[in-house]
């Protein structure tokens, strides 16, 4: 190959990098057409003058240096720039905005990293945070046909909140059909695997391809007469119901709706209508799952003190149950990730694994405790949780952060 067509390659694939892109910059633009405007000037003097191979040389040389480093630019700017989502074909999505498939509708979301979440069947979602390898969606209710891609091996991470389940995903393409006011929940793999965390599973369950999970939480039946005389009673709450009939400012109609709407998965809806009813109150009368999805309530759409009140209050009418375990568990990601407050969030942590040590959410105290202890500067109990992490769940979504940390 002369260096000629060695030009005319560079120039080929600084062209083939920028010039389909609708979102280059002005300068990268104006980068390539000097490069090309440069070979183009090299084409035609190399007629019109005898070659001295010094200064075709050095022309290649600057030309070379000049593509690549248009080329590489092109290629970080591509890499790093915000991530976007677009709503059908027409609109960019915002975060925490609505996106929903109402009358039948399939309305598709596309990435920038060309992932793509398809709603159907009354899906109804809301993009929560999104960075160049990691999104976090919550998952309201209907059907959510999801493509991933994973543009770095082992450090792409996508989490779905769907209800009181958390969906990792570790393959590529799967289904969600969720539907609130039932309170069912379906996942179908068809391409890799994504791992299931929450709810009423009593470990992370994975659902690998050709795999569907489906959990129940169907309520226990209540005990027979007979039995019923052998179970202890429960300990009074002295400050529920009787508070609530004492004040006449907190009406039955406000409770009744607030309900309903936390039932139907309408979590913004329940929270400003348990705001209406004095929260205070409702989080005195709510049952341990509805403190839940008010605390989910407030940590997705605010404020949070909204999430850490609901939570308190579940751990101190219910200790020691399941529940206040996740309460613990869910103040921990509170304090990590929105009060960056990383030496209380692995307490927390660590009082979840504690009170259910063969609870459902183990796998991800285990991880978030490294990676608290990691971020509050504490290497050896990074390493330590890490090697932990490691023993137990060698193919869980924290092994790579977990090797990460082992290999430093």
């Amino acid at each position: 190959m002369d260096r000629k067509e060695g030009l005319e390659d560079i120039a080929t694939r600084v062209r083939e990098v920028l010039a389909d892109d609708p979102d280059a910059g002005d300068e990268l633009r104006r980068t390539r057409a000097a490069i090309l405007d440069k070979v183009e000037r090299r084409g035609m003097t190399s007629r019109f003058r005898r070659w001295s191979p010094g200064v075709g040389r050095r022309w290649s040389l600057l030309l070379a240096l000049s593509a690549s480093s248009a080329t590489a630019a092109a290629a970080l700017w591509m890499w790093t720039r915000p991530p976007t989502f677009d709503i059908g074909e027409a609109r960019r999505g915002a975060l925490g905005d609505v996106v929903d498939a109402p009358d039948g509708r399939v309305v598709p979301v596309s990435f920038s990293d060309g992932s793509t979440l398809v709603l159907r069947d009354g899906g109804r979602i809301r993009v929560l945070s999104l960075d160049t390898a990691a999104a976090r969606v919550l998952v309201e209710n209907g059907v959510v046909e999801a493509a991933i891609v994973h543009r770095r091996a082992r450090t792409t991470r996508w989490e779905l909140e769907v209800g009181l389940y958390r969906v990792t995903v570790t393959g590529t393409k799967f289904r969600i059909a969720f539907r609130a006011g039932e309170r069912s929940l379906r996942v179908s793999t068809e391409v890799g695997s994504v791992v299931v965390s929450g709810g009423c599973l009593a470990a992370p369950a994975t659902v690998r391809a050709g795999e569907s999970l489906e959990p129940s939480c169907a309520p226990r039946e209540a005990p027979a007469a007979d039995e019923a005389a052998l179970v202890p009673a429960a300990p009074t709450q002295p400050d529920t119901a009787p508070a609530l009939k004492q004040n006449p400012q907190v009406s039955q109609v406000p409770l009744d709706r607030w309900r309903q709407l936390l039932a139907a998965g309408r979590l913004l809806d329940g929270l400003r209508a348990a705001e209406r009813a004095s929260f205070d109150q409702v989080c005195r009368v709510a049952t341990e799952k509805e403190l839940l999805a008010l605390a989910d309530a407030g940590r997705f759409f605010g404020p949070p003190k909204r999430a850490v009140a609901a939570l308190t209050a579940l751990r101190q009418r219910f200790p020691g149950s399941p529940d206040a375990g996740t309460a613990a568990f869910t103040l921990g990601r509170i304090a990590f990730e929105s009060d960056h407050a990383y030496g209380k969030a692995a307490d927390w942590f660590e009082t979840y694994m504690h009170e259910q040590p063969r609870g459902p959410l183990m796998g991800d105290a285990f991880g978030r405790l490294m990676e608290a202890r990691l971020h509050s500067g504490d290497g050896a109990g990074a390493r330590a949780s890490a090697q932990q992490y490691l023993r137990r769940f060698p193919g869980g979504p924290y092994s790579s952060e977990a090797r990460g940390i082992l290999s430093k």
